[in-house]
């Protein structure tokens, strides 16, 4: 028996050795190949960020709009920022203080300590200032910024480490409380990285900062893009610009390791480089190099993505210039808006809008710009709702054929009294005449001569005769009271970046108003719609009361008439897997009969004596040039502003449509036809219709 217990108990002790002796070799060989990977480690270098390049913006004929090229920029480190920030000061002292050191002591040991710092973050704000040809008082405020981010980001990091499960509303109602002492204990990485102060104008501006940074530390030269648009102010609205991110703006693409803004990029800020900002992004690489410099990895960095407009850059800025010279435009200082479209396709060729800005100093001039009165930031064409005036008459034509509340051949009397009280008079007769007396001989007041002579009282009993819902429908499905101007990320980029599949982009855009007040969103339906009140169908159909539209949304109604019904939407951002812009295409129910109606009168307007444009297009050069023009002449009251819109044809079935408003013209016979003859003949002489003439510019 105990021999059996000694034998037991042996082969447990050998047993337990064994294990010990195993357990020993493990930690060993995992000690070995620990250690072996920790060295691997302490010879891999940081990772380096592969910089990315902004895509391009082109216009149809592949001119480029917006390209990013090489600049440079001042650097500065928040190591050296940081002494001018009060409340790290604060901080600093606080700490420093004990039983046995007074503030005051406390402080005049430190501000001893910090004599040089501050005095290099003197120097280098002047330096900054001098070299980048602005105010010392902009360059103080971006270090404060700088201060600012930092000081605030600790100040969280020290409550949430202390506080993980905490709500923010929490954060809010405790950040107050907490100490600077507290807070400059924090220790960020964010704290050791350079900032951007100041971007270099010029090449002498960059070889005086390597000659002074000699002296400095804590300042650096990087090299990054500068975005350039190098046709300056022409389409700057619809373009829009880039500059760095506010903090919310940073966040979109924070879930994508190197999409995601890091300190100092920009980002678009409006117009197309907001809205296709994920197509023109592109994505940064990364390369991670050992000490010897042998490639440890590599993520190529993906560029971003090119834009092609439907725009004709070189067209839009004729257009501008004509808009803005007073030899051209005698309303050249009043805001003007105007919008070209190719008929076959509904590409925007021009979408114009006065005053503009310079894209390449929108920056420097923002404050500047947002104060200006006259708005130059605004995008006319798009953005502002107006009431149509006379060109809405075309359009309540149309309706009334195609309800039967008129007849082509039927005549409404436009007499030479006055109309009963709260009704519309006619220019004639505040003259002394009628229409009645004027188209006598002519077949009288009928519907050709009604849009000829642009009647009021013709198209204001007519607009009564319709039904509410009816003239709000037929509105709507022209384009009115909605947003029309539709914007989709290109087929291939989708194609190869799926989670974009969903992104829609947007683009400021006014809807109008088809209610008897102000619609405050863009409508679904006309079913959305409350019902017009009585009183408001008669001054609807002379284009005022409360409703209004876009340049854009009156060009694209009379783009439907062009076409003989077929609507397509506006199309500003070309897409090679929709060639023929067919996506939105649909078909307005609009009889032939309906249609030779409306154009006979249009081109009454500019082809015969008593047109409300005749005078403007009498013995034009176009008409020699094959073009058949078909206009409408257009003016409000409370607010004041002239219109002019047309289409034109040639022989070889091109088409072309044109809208021109001027804010604050008296007439559209006066102010704004001629700027819409000045339109189309700088559009024939871009190619676009009819015989080019031999004195046009290249193309």
């Amino acid at each position: 028996m105990y021999q059996r217990r000694l034998k037991i108990f042996v082969g447990l002790c050998v047993g337990v050795l064994l294990i010990a002796l195993a357990r020993l070799v493990m930690l060993q060989g995992f000690g070995v190949n620990e250690a072996r990977r920790q060295t691997e480690l302490l010879r891999v270098l940081p990772p380096e960020s592969l910089a990315t390049v902004r895509g391009k913006i082109f216009d149809r004929n592949g001119r480029t709009l917006a390209l990013d090229r090489p600049a440079f920029s001042l650097y500065i480190r928040y190591a050296l920022t940081r002494y001018a920030n009060p409340r790290w000061q604060e901080g600093q002292i606080l700490r420093r203080m004990t039983q046995d050191t007074s503030r005051q002591e406390a402080e005049s040991v430190l501000q001893a300590e910090w004599a040089e710092r501050l005095l290099t973050l003197r120097e280098a704000t002047a330096l900054a200032a001098e070299l980048g040809g602005v105010p010392q008082a902009e360059i103080e405020a971006r270090i404060e910024g700088i201060n600012n981010r930092i000081w605030e980001l600790a100040r969280y990091i020290w409550w949430r480490r202390r506080n993980p499960g905490a709500a923010m509303a929490e954060y809010r109602r405790q950040r107050d409380a907490i100490s600077p002492a507290q807070i400059v204990q924090v220790d960020l990485r964010e704290m050791a990285e350079f900032y951007p102060l100041i971007e270099l104008p010029d090449e002498e501006s960059l070889f005086s900062a390597q000659l002074e940074l000699i002296h400095f530390e804590g300042l650096t030269l990087r090299p990054e893009a500068r975005r350039v648009y190098p046709y300056g102010t022409a389409a700057c609205q619809l373009l829009g610009w880039v500059a760095p991110g506010q903090d919310e703006e940073m966040q979109v693409f924070e879930d994508d390791e190197y999409r995601r803004y890091l300190e100092g990029e920009v980002l678009g800020k409006d117009g197309i480089e907001k809205a296709y900002e994920p197509v023109l992004r592109g994505r940064r690489g990364r390369v991670v190099y050992d000490k010897d410099g042998n490639e440890l990895s590599r993520t190529d960095p993906e560029y971003g993505g090119d834009v092609y407009l439907a725009l004709d850059i070189e067209l839009q800025q004729r257009i501008e210039s004509l808009l803005q010279n007073p030899e051209t435009n005698p309303n050249a200082s009043s805001p003007c808006a105007a919008v070209v479209l190719d008929g076959a396709t509904n590409d925007i060729l021009a979408l114009v809008s006065t005053p503009g800005f310079d894209l390449n100093t929108v920056r420097r001039d923002y404050t500047r710009l947002i104060n200006d009165p006259n708005k130059p930031m605004l995008h006319r064409a798009l953005e502002s709702n107006y009431p149509p005036g006379s060109t809405a008459k075309p359009l309540i034509l149309l309706m009334g054929l195609e309800e039967g509340a008129v007849g082509p051949d039927e005549i409404i009397s436009c007499p030479y009294t006055n109309p009963p009280a709260g009704w519309p008079r006619c220019l004639l007769q505040r003259q002394g005449s009628c229409h009645d007396w004027r188209w006598e001989h002519e077949g009288g007041n009928n519907a050709r001569n009604a849009i000829r002579g642009s009647c009021n009282i013709y198209f204001s009993r007519l607009a009564h005769r319709l039904d509410s819902r009816t003239l709000q429908s037929r509105l709507f499905d022209l384009g009115f009271g909605r947003s029309i101007l539709h914007l989709d990320l290109p087929y291939t980029f989708v194609q190869n970046h799926p989670r974009f599949a969903d992104v829609q982009p947007r683009i400021r855009q006014a809807h109008g108003s088809l209610i008897a007040g102000i619609q405050a969103a863009p409508a679904d339906s006309p079913d959305d719609l409350p019902a017009l009140v009585d009183w408001e169908r008669k001054f609807w159909g002379i284009g005022q009361g409360n409703l209004r539209a876009t340049v854009l949304q009156v060009a694209n109604a009379l783009a439907v008439i062009a076409r003989s019904g077929i609507y397509k939407s506006p199309r500003l951002v070309l897409d090679e897997a929709d060639v023929f812009n067919e996506r939105y295409q649909r078909r307005v129910s609009i009889s032939p009969r309906t249609l030779e109606t409306v154009r006979d009168g249009m081109a009454a307007v500019v082809n015969e004596q008593g047109g409300s444009a005749y005078r403007i297009f009498r013995d034009s050069e176009l008409f020699r040039r094959g073009l058949a023009i078909f206009g409408k002449t257009g003016s409000t009251e409370r607010p004041e502003h002239a219109w002019f819109e047309c289409f034109a044809e040639d022989q070889a079935g091109r088409l072309i449509i044109v809208a021109v408003l001027v804010e604050g013209g008296s007439r559209g016979s006066d102010d704004a036809a001629p700027l819409g003859h000045g339109i189309l003949t700088l559009c024939n002489e871009a190619g676009y219709i009819g015989t080019r003439p031999t004195h046009a510019p290249p193309l």
